[in-house]
């Protein structure tokens, strides 16, 4: 048997709470065993946009990363510095 913990929900509107009924009886569950579907789709929805947003930025840096070098001397070497040590 799964690991269980106690959840109370206080305050909940009347709208939401009826239309977590509307689906207990449609899927043949309890409020309670809906409302736990109900969290763990939208958990694991959530876990799936925020993967594929990881995968989306780690492609936009390899893409970057592949791009070519338009000059290969170190900006140190590009940009002459005075005895301030500012760009001139």
């Amino acid at each position: 048997m799964a690991n269980t913990a106690e959840l109370q929900l206080k305050k909940v509107p009347s709208r939401i709470k009826s239309l977590i009924g509307s689906e207990a009886l449609l899927h043949r569950r309890s409020i309670n065993q809906e409302a736990i579907a109900l969290l763990e789709e939208a958990l694991l929805a959530r876990a799936q946009t925020m993967r594929h947003t990881r995968d989306e930025i780690d492609d936009i840096l390899d893409r970057f990363d592949r791009l070519p070098t338009r000059d290969a001397l170190p900006l140190s070497e590009m940009i002459e510095f005075d005895e301030l040590g500012l760009p001139k």
